[in-house]
This record gives C-alpha cells, structure tokens and sequence, in this order.
C-alpha cells in the first residue's frame, strides 16, 4: 500500500525571549544569561526591539510600520536578496491578517524584531552578536515568505503476514526556510 501526501509548514512565530533563549543553546552553545546580555547589547545599539518579552506576535500598530523595519533592512548585506523578494511579492502588506499579528498575545511588548536602524552598526557586528542578530532577522523576514512544502509518502509492504513500513519526506518547495537558516529541509 502506498500512500502520498502534499503537507505544509508555516514559518514559526516571531521570537520572545524564552524561544530566542533556547534557540541560542542549541545553534550557539550559549546560556540563557549570555543570549539576554548580547540581545540587551543588540537593543542597546537599537538594532532590535525589547528583548524582555513574552510575546511572540507582533501588535496590530508594528504591523501598520512594518515596512519602516524592512526598508532599513534591506541595506544589511547578507539579508538583501531576501528583501528583495518580500519587496517584489509585496508579502508584508497582507501581514496584519496573518497569525503573526495579535494584540490579544501582547502584554507589554511584543515579539523581537530587527528595527532596521542603525545598519552601519549591523554591518560592524562580529561572533556571537552577528550570528544573534541574523537569527532574529531571519526569523523576522521568514514569515513574509509562503510554507514550505513537503511531499510525504508512506509505503506499508504485508508479506507472509508479516508487515513493512517506511515512511519519506521531501521537500517540494522551499518556502521560508530559504531565509531562515535552518537546516531543517
């Protein structure tokens, strides 16, 4: 018996400090005291917003400026092709309707986020601040990008009573992971 499958992934939502925390232990080995310092240094030089949050959703006024962060992005090197992709599809117009933007979810601040200032700052980060803040701003831009897409197909063989299975994933179409960094295909 064969069956296949056509499944979705959504990018996931934006980074509050506890997800950014555990985040950083398993890409960068670092304790969840060294992500807080080096994400407060980040704020400090205004490249992302607050980091003691609790959300992971942005608020509906973020989402009405959002293009204020993208177009200071889109001087920041690595990230520019990128943005040039949201900027062609026009991606962030529609991101107030999405799951990402919840005034509900937000307490006192909302998710972090790159601000897009200051990108002669960005362009200067090194070791683990650099590697923070591209994570954070791939994280950002992955949820202007569509699901990734994966074809799955599941194989059960029953011989002398006796059964087989196997199961596969293949990834079909990239989607956001082709900017946020992941391994994971």
């Amino acid at each position: 018996k064969v069956e296949k499958k056509k499944e979705k992934k959504n990018p996931p939502l934006l980074f509050n400090l506890a997800e950014l925390q555990n985040e950083c232990s398993k890409r960068f080995k670092i304790s969840p005291d060294e992500t807080l310092k080096h994400t407060q240094s980040l704020y400090e030089k205004k490249l992302v917003t607050y980091p003691r949050t609790d959300a992971r959703v942005l608020s509906t006024a973020v989402a009405k400026e959002i293009s204020k962060n993208l177009s200071g992005l889109s001087k920041y090197e690595p990230l520019r092709e990128h943005l040039q992709e949201i900027s062609a599809n026009q991606s962030h117009k529609t991101i107030a309707k999405s799951r990402y933007v919840d005034d509900k979810q937000i307490t006192d601040h909302y998710a972090i986020i790159p601000t897009g200032a200051n990108m002669e700052e960005a362009e200067k980060l090194k070791g683990i601040e650099k590697d923070l803040y591209e994570l954070i701003a791939r994280r950002f831009l992955s949820i202007f990008f569509p699901p990734a897409v994966y074809h799955k197909l599941s194989v059960t063989v029953d011989t002398k009573g006796e059964k087989f299975f196997a199961n596969f994933k293949v990834l079909a179409e990239e989607g956001y992971l082709k900017v946020a960094g992941t391994t994971e295909k």
